[in-house]
């Protein structure tokens, strides 16, 4: 596979959670279709993986060492970025940790490490992306997950509170920063196949459980919520902003 096109072409992308699942995925299609995109995790084996992907098919990326949770790292990691670039235009928020531990056994560590995470973590990188981001205008995507609004146990109480925190997160920013030219949307994936959703045999959780209820009759790959990425980064999106689409296979059909 080569480029598939420069739809991006002139772009900054800090995409977070990029070692591996999805952000690996977005990390990619970004870079495929012409974006510069800064790889961000705490994985840095991971992070080197996906430049490889990337530069054999021709793309652009650099690796950048960070946890979301740890703000002064982020402030140095979007400053490094930018320094390197000259600016960022894109920024996925899609760095994440799960547990499965239901409420009467979750200990206020795993509540603390989950939130830091998967809302903290957002939080930090919009925080700091900001100042770069309002010179020029930019797209932000940041990843939910159905159990915000299913309110299925498929994970444990910070997970599905976290993710909740996300969408009215992206909302607020959309509307605040609207008038620098910034979009915002959410996407909450269905289950999809990813290693963070791999328990201890090495299987995917409830996956056939959860593939009889899908109308599409699967589980989510990776590509899926790429591509869903590229459409709300593209100018295809320009007057979309403030939005929760829901990638699921149309498992969950939320009556409004």
């Amino acid at each position: 596979m080569s480029m598939q096109s420069n739809r991006l072409q002139g772009d900054v992308a800090f995409v977070t959670g990029a070692a591996s699942g999805i952000g690996k995925q977005v990390a990619i299609t970004l870079a495929l279709n012409g974006a510069a995109v800064a790889c961000a995790d705490i994985n840095e084996p991971g992070i080197d993986t996906t430049l490889k992907a990337i530069s054999e098919l021709g793309g652009e990326g650099f690796g950048v060492s960070v946890n979301v949770g740890d703000s002064a790292r982020v402030r140095l990691a979007m400053a490094e970025v930018y320094q390197r670039k000259g600016k960022i235009s894109v920024l996925i928020n899609c760095a994440a940790v799960i547990s499965y531990t239901h409420i009467e056994d979750c200990t206020d560590d795993e509540w603390t490490r989950i939130m830091q995470v998967n809302i903290g973590g957002y939080f930090n990188c919009l925080r700091e992306v900001g100042p770069y981001m309002k010179k020029s205008g930019g797209r932000i995507v940041q990843f939910s997950s159905s159990t915000a609004l299913s309110g299925t146990f498929f994970a444990g109480p910070p997970y599905t509170a976290s993710k909740s925190a996300v969408i009215g997160l992206s909302k607020y920013i959309a509307g605040y920063w609207a008038k620098y030219a910034i979009r915002c949307n959410t996407i909450c994936p269905g289950l999809t196949d990813t290693s963070i959703v791999v328990v201890g045999d090495g299987e995917i959780k409830d996956k056939k459980e959860h593939e009889t209820k899908i109308p599409l009759g699967r589980i989510g790959e990776p590509e899926d919520m790429a591509n869903v990425v590229l459409f709300l980064v593209s100018d295809e999106s320009r007057y979309m902003t403030g939005q929760t689409l829901h990638v699921n296979g149309g498992k969950y059909m939320y009556c409004t």
